[in-house]
């Protein structure tokens, strides 16, 4: 097998025996397509065999033991199952088409023999580069981002300490990290770690007394769960400023909710979340501090806190777990059916009061992530130029250019990758709720909901990441580092075909756009339930005391790994287009 190197296409032209066989992808759809940009990813073949390697599906290259000059061992990855990009269009009527399928490719490893030709692409190189050994150069425009330490520059093996709950799921998550997950991180050489958790808090436990000196990433193979312990573990460090600054905190799927993964690498299938954790772009987004009003402790959140109907179909069915997240459907068709209503007292500190304005910030915010990262293009649909929707995710075409890309590597959801310091978990508003949890001393430019709606409280939701589990599009205007938690609403007084026909639109994040629901970005909230029947309060997807609480943002302390420095599509901006 020879190899020439195409640095504007940003992968290897290959001749000779396709790498492949021909069964493992459709004859219409590129085999590489889980690495390319979603809008080129059936375009470059013909027929199924392998034709182009690009660099972001290769995971390892090293010199082979013979000597010979050039000859190379490329260990890559390649789907096992067809790319679905078509469902990632937006027709005519701006309807937008959600990535599920997409998200669900399965990724094996493969390694070949090859001879590479470099010298006549040199010349396309930044200067510092020419002089590199062939198989560091590969390396080099293989890993843009997760393998240089973005301070130092220097490139390195990642690191990664990886916690495993058994019980995660259907208590298959050792399984499938062993099977789908492992053999992606030791392809890429990868010095790994495993963890297996013993205990409820056990990962928080772990990641509070961590050496950060020895790892890169923590990869939690596990539901949502073990996330929030980890990020709950670090918080409690007395260096949490370096902890937080220094290590990915990353998802592979594992459990019955998947969040994370889905959110921010766009993977509900574990083999393709290692690959975009490896290959995707450290970022920092926000997380929630949630104070309770029994004691002092402040809790952080990363996904979201609800109170309601979607809390008792959460917390409730967990004696359901063994049927996998099927549970959560059936609880919310209960709760639906039952009509009832969980009262509330509530006030925030508002940021965008309803729909238009909450377009209006996502678009502005969009544009900011678009100008400072230019790997990824503008979009203009049916003559409506909507700041790069979608044009932040998905590129236009594979030709582009990956040295840029490697210089940008620093920016990232608006912002560059920082040290943190204390000053940014420093409360703005904790000290007052300490004072006085009521509501009757509230921050000065706080409000209180209105009192008709929160008595009549069906479903409260408030959240920081777009999908709460694998089909679930709960809040598509969810922006990692946008300083806003999103806030939706249900009132109980709606007809039931109304609040039906929203719950039923969760999977494509139309429902916020439904007349019987209230849509707002909050820098901050209260709650104080007033339900007069048992029900529970759930954060993160854990139970949490029925209590008042406060949530405020923590601008930017999360670092994690975002496949294409945003959150997944949701196609918020074209089904708010479509709805006029």
């Amino acid at each position: 097998m020879r190899g020439h190197i195409d640095f504007k296409r940003n992968g290897i032209k290959l001749s000779g025996q396709p790498l492949i066989p021909a069964h493992t992808a459709n004859s219409n759809t590129n085999p590489l397509g889980c690495c390319l940009p979603s809008s080129t990813s059936t375009s470059n073949f013909s027929n199924s065999a392998i034709t182009f390697l690009p660099f972001l599906c290769i995971l390892w290259a090293q010199e082979t033991s013979t000597g010979r000059e050039n000859e190379l061992e490329i260990t890559y990855a390649y789907p096992i199952e067809c790319a679905y990009s078509d469902n990632l269009e937006t027709s005519d009527n701006m309807q937008f088409q959600l990535p599920y399928e997409d998200a669900k490719r399965k990724v094996r490893v493969a390694s070949e023999i090859m001879f590479i030709d470099i010298e006549s692409t040199k010349s396309e190189l930044p200067s510092e580069d020419r002089d590199m050994k062939t198989c560091d150069l590969i390396l080099k425009y293989s890993y843009p981002f997760s393998q240089f330490n973005p301070f130092t520059e220097e490139f390195h093996q990642q690191s990664i300490f990886v916690i495993i709950n058994p019980h995660s799921g259907k208590g298959t998550a050792l399984e499938i990290f062993n099977d789908k997950v492992r053999p992606i991180l030791e392809g890429a050489h990868c010095n790994i770690t495993v963890q297996l958790t013993d205990y409820q808090g056990h990962a928080t436990d772990l990641a509070r007394e961590l050496n950060i000196d020895e790892y890169d990433t923590i990869l939690c193979a596990s539901g949502d769960g073990i996330p929030y312990e980890v990020i709950n573990g670090f918080y409690q460090r007395p260096d949490r400023a370096q902890a937080f600054s220094k290590i990915n905190i990353v998802q592979s799927p594992g459990g019955s909710g998947n969040a994370m993964s889905l959110s921010c690498l766009g993977a509900t299938s574990a083999s393709l979340s290692a690959l975009r954790i490896l290959k995707g772009k450290p970022s920092q987004c926000d997380l929630m501090a949630i104070s309770k009003s029994s004691s002092d402790e402040v809790i952080l959140s990363f996904l979201s806190q609800t109170y309601g109907a979607i809390a008792q179909a959460d917390i409730g069915t967990e004696w359901m777990r063994f049927i996998g997240g099927i549970r959560f459907d059936l609880g919310v068709a209960y709760e639906v059916l039952s009509g009832k209503k969980y009262p509330c007292e509530l006030a925030f500190k508002i940021k965008c009061k309803n729909n238009d304005e909450v377009m209006e910030h996502y678009q502005n915010e969009v544009g900011k992530y678009k100008n400072n990262s230019s790997t990824y293009s503008n979009l203009k649909n049916n003559n409506r130029d909507i700041q790069g929707a979608r044009g932040i995710y998905r590129d236009d075409s594979v030709e582009f250019d990956l040295t840029e890309q490697s210089q940008d590597k620093n920016v990232s959801c608006g912002l560059q990758l920082r040290k943190l310091t204390e000053d940014d978990f420093q409360l703005k508003y904790h000290e007052e709720f300490r004072e006085d949890t009521s509501m009757r001393r509230l921050p000065e430019d706080w409000e209180i909901y209105d009192k008709d709606k929160t008595e009549n409280m069906r479903i409260f939701y408030s959240g920081k990441m777009p999908y709460i589990a694998a089909t679930t599009n709960f809040f598509p205007a969810a922006l990692p580092a946008d300083g806003a938690i999103d806030l939706v609403v249900f009132d109980s007084r709606s007809k039931f075909a109304s609040t039906a026909n929203a719950l039923l639109s969760l999977e494509k994040g139309t429902h916020v756009w439904d007349d019987c629901v209230e849509h707002m970005k909050v820098e901050a909230f209260r709650l104080e339930p007033k339900s007069t029947t048992p029900c529970y309060i759930s954060v993160d997807g854990e139970r949490f005391p029925y209590e008042t609480f406060q949530v405020e943002v923590l601008k930017g302390v999360l670092r994690t790994i975002l496949w294409e420095g945003n959150y997944t599509v949701t196609g918020f901006l074209e089904n708010g287009y479509s709805s006029k």
